[in-house]
This record gives structure tokens, C-alpha cells and sequence, in this order.
């Protein structure tokens, strides 16, 4: 590609104050690597130009700038790729719904994703309800995003270390009987 004019934060600058010389070097950077991306993925030209226009919108509508660890071409690859997949999977569900109108059909597979993610809560909320009562509320602490610190103090364990080993005890105890059920090797696999 050679070496760039402008580095990452003047890139991410320029966009951030709508700079038409960045703009539209950014665009010759990307426009051949965003158009290969859409037109290989049941687009056209016009929507390749549509979601480059979005990917600048997506970075200088955030409220706070990126902290980039990549390089700007690649992070800016990165949003019109995740936004050109969420448009793909809206035509999908769309195309989907139409199909079920003239079909009358109303099965799809959101529906049966919805369907085996139930059985499987349900399958690990069973279990749940018969580990003890300090490794439910343990679980429920770590499920919340508490640190160990926390869940140590709030418990009232006598060291951090044994708060990690209860922790440890409860997650096996809890997989084990959720493996040791009939119903685990048909929700693993999704049948």
C-alpha cells in the first residue's frame, strides 16, 4: 500500500472534524477493500458507497474517540463490516418474513436459537436450585460482575483465596450435575 500521508490520530481527527481532504483520503484507502466486501456479499456499488458514508457517521457519532490498536484503515474496515453483516442479517429476517407470509410458515431459526437457549436456562436453573445456598449466592455475585474482592467481603469469607477455591467447588459441583442430567447431551449439541 506504501506509506500513508496522514498517521492514525490525524485520520481519526480528520473525521472527528468532518476534515474533506481526510475524508477523502480515508475513501481512497478504503473503497476498494469496503466495495470487494459488499459486492461478494450480495450488494452493489451504491451500497458499498451507502456504508462507507455510515462507517464515518458510526465513528464520529460516538462519544468518546477510540482508543486505536489497530490501524485506522483496519478499525474502519472493522465498523463497515459489522454494519454491512447487521444489514445482511435485516435483509435476511425481511426475506424471511415475506417468505412466511406467502408461505404461511412461521418457523424459522431465530425461533428455534430462542428455543434451545429456554431449554438450556431452564435445564441450568434447575441445577442451580439444588447447589447450596452460599454457592448460589457466590454465583450470583460473579454473574453481577462483582470483583472477588467484593464477593469475598460481602460473603464474609475468611480469605480471598478461599472465595476463588469456593468459587472453583461450586462451578464444578453445578457443571457436574448439569452433565449427569438426560437432557444435557441433547441441548449440548442442540437437538
Amino acid at each position: 500500500m506504501g506509506k500513508l500521508r496522514y498517521n492514525n490520530n490525524e485520520l481519526l481527527e480528520g473525521v472527528y472534524n468532518r476534515d474533506s481532504r481526510i475524508i477523502k483520503y480515508i475513501m481512497g484507502l478504503v473503497w476498494v477493500p469496503v466495495r470487494d466486501l459488499v459486492l461478494q456479499n450480495s450488494g452493489k456499488e451504491d451500497d458499498a458507497m451507502n456504508l462507507i458514508q455510515e462507517g464515518f457517521i458510526a465513528i464520529y457519532t460516538k462519544t468518546e474517540k477510540p482508543q486505536l490498536t489497530a490501524s485506522f484503515t483496519t478499525y474502519f474496515y472493522a465498523i463497515c463490516r459489522n454494519i454491512w453483516l447487521n444489514e445482511l442479517r435485516i435483509r435476511k429476517k425481511e426475506s424471511s418474513v415475506l417468505k412466511n407470509i406467502e408461505n404461511a410458515v412461521v418457523i424459522t431459526e431465530e425461533v428455534d436459537e430462542e428455543q434451545l437457549y429456554e431449554k438450556r436456562r431452564q435445564l441450568y436453573l434447575k441445577h442451580f436450585k439444588n447447589i447450596s445456598k452460599v454457592c448460589q449466592d457466590l454465583l450470583k455475585l460473579v454473574s453481577k460482575g462483582f470483583s472477588n474482592e467484593d464477593i469475598t467481603a460481602e460473603l464474609a469469607f475468611s480469605s480471598l483465596q478461599y472465595m476463588k477455591n469456593r468459587r472453583t467447588q461450586c462451578n464444578k459441583k453445578l457443571l457436574d450435575m448439569i452433565k449427569e442430567d438426560p437432557q444435557y447431551k441433547a441441548l449440548k449439541y442442540g437437538l
